[in-house]
């Protein structure tokens, strides 16, 4: 009976000529018991039904088999349909959706966990590898990476969550042996990928979190993951850290900080410190604002604690308005000299940080030539195309653009070509190199032929010693800015600017 059904679930058409040829070869023998008298024809009779009967059959065996055949290559192609919504294309990770279905089925039940520890991991650094190298050295890294895992972490479950992201199943709760295996996947990627000949060396970040001793449900042990993910970038990236409950105070920390920073603005408890740029002879041609925070109750903040609150918050722009706002009323002190202040990539995000600084010195009355936005190296080379028509657009309007930070990240000279840029800041940790670090010495002196090439500006920044100063003017820098220079302070503090600040080199800055 189940054949019969098969076949008419799946050929309707065969079902029913199968029906057919059974019955008239049934009707046919009984007809012919019934009503034939001579032994020969019933004879002949019996052997027509028979020969019509086994028609019927042989066409119900075909059609068996064919149902069949059909039925599993349904069955393939569904397994390889399955396979491809849960297997990622480029990586072979378990994508997404199924990594989190085998995470919960891990974890277990509340009334019977499971151990467990869940290891979120992130590539550094990916748009500027995919800006610098290409997008295909960029999916040849993601590839890299996870089969770096699955060598490392051979009997645990990989998924990849988004583009860069990716995290790892291990099924028990031993962290010194997961530290162990993240230790020595860092190893590996930094011994990196061939390109054009050259070595990239790769790094990642990671965060774990342990079950059920952190969390018993998959959505909050991701959570969880993610904010030990989040304090290995803050700490610099290219380490592991596991979830510590402190992590949760510090979030509710950040949201102390940003309601207590929106009524500093708003309040007008925030100062804006300067320090002074040089030229080679001493005299200040700009000074950079910094922003400081001097609360009533905690006294002053530092502001690596409540610039990135900002930035994560829609504080940003609204603490940018303030900063160059002040800047605006602040440089009466100090004629002769531009102000530079620094701009958030999450403000350039947005057209209404254009409309901000046209709106500010239109009611302060001031020109922006006067000014210098800086923004990191970091920002630079991920920035999209709406981002550099941001920056193109405040060049139009007559600020300069500098890049700060020069030589942290993945910014290659012939970025200095397109960027849209009118001067670069060496970062400290080359020009403190340059006693010691032969290295240091061939990127300053090849950035500053560069940029003499391009007509750009070269600062010298975090110069802290008399020594740092002799070598960064010998490498052919002549600009400088540090703690040798001057600390950064109040405008009330620094009046011997004016002293040192001639009219001649102001807009030459």
């Amino acid at each position: 009976m189940s054949n019969y059904r098969s076949i008419k679930d799946h050929s309707e058409r065969g079902y029913h000529t199968v029906q057919l040829l059974l019955t008239v070869g049934a009707g046919m023998i009984v007809w012919s018991l019934f009503t034939i008298i001579d032994d020969r024809r019933v004879f002949a009779a019996l052997l027509v039904c028979l020969a019509i009967m086994f028609v019927g059959f042989a066409l119900l065996a075909y059609l068996r088999r064919s149902i069949a055949y059909r039925l599993n290559q349904a069955s393939l192609a569904e397994q390889e349909r399955h396979m491809l919504l849960r297997d990622d294309a480029l990586t072979g990770a378990m994508t997404r959706r199924f990594f989190l279905e085998e995470l919960q089925r891990t974890l277990g039940t509340p009334f019977k966990p499971r151990d467990a520890t869940l290891v979120l991991i992130d590539l550094d650094h990916f748009k500027q590898l995919n800006d610098s190298f290409g997008h295909p050295f960029g999916d040849r890294a993601l590839v890299h990476v996870v089969s770096s895992i699955k060598q490392l972490f051979p009997d645990c479950t990989t998924g990849r969550l988004g583009g860069d992201e990716f995290a790892v199943i291990v099924r028990d709760a031993d962290i010194d042996r997961t530290r162990a295996r993240v230790r020595a996947l860092l190893d590996t990627l930094r011994m990196g990928r061939l390109h054009e000949g050259h070595t990239v060396s790769l790094s990642v970040s990671a965060g774990a979190a342990l079950a059920p001793r952190h969390a018993g449900q998959a959505e909050e042990l991701m959570l969880l993951a993610d904010l030990a993910l989040y304090e290995s970038k803050s700490a610099g990236r290219g380490r592991l850290t596991v979830f510590d409950p402190e992590m949760l105070s510090d979030k509710r920390h950040s949201r102390f900080i940003e309601r207590e920073l929106r009524a500093a603005i708003y309040l007008n408890q925030l100062e804006l410190h300067y320090q002074p740029i040089t030229n080679d002879r001493g005299s200040v041609l700009a000074l950079e604002g910094l922003v400081r925070w001097r609360h009533p109750v905690r006294g002053m903040i530092p502001p690596g604690d409540f610039i990135p609150v900002a930035e994560r918050s829609n504080l940003i722009g609204t603490l940018g308005e303030w900063v160059f706002r002040q800047a605006c009323l602040d440089i009466v002190h100090f004629p002769g000299c531009r102000l530079t202040i620094n701009v958030s990539g999450e403000q350039l995000k947005h057209d209404s940080f254009l409309l901000m600084l046209g709106r500010v010195l239109k009611e302060t009355g001031r020109r922006a030539d006067l000014f210098v936005l800086e923004i990191t190296e970091t920002v630079a080379t991920g920035a999209k195309p709406e981002i550099l028509r941001r920056l193109e657009a405040a060049r139009s309007m007559g600020f300069k653009i500098a890049l700060d930070d020069f030589g942290t990240g993945y910014c290659g000279f012939n970025y200095l070509k397109t960027l849209p840029i009118d001067s670069i800041k060496i970062d400290r940790s080359y020009i403190q190199g340059l006693g010691h670090d032969p290295v240091a010495q061939v990127f300053v002196s090849a950035l500053v032929q560069i940029a003499r090439i391009q007509n750009l500006a070269v600062v010298a920044e975090g110069v802290e010693t008399e020594a740092e100063l002799i070598l960064a003017r010998a490498a052919g820098c002549d600009r400088f800015q540090g703690y040798h220079i001057s600390r950064p302070a109040r405008k009330e503090e620094l009046s011997w600017v004016n002293e040192s600040s001639p009219m001649e080199h102001a807009l030459s800055a």
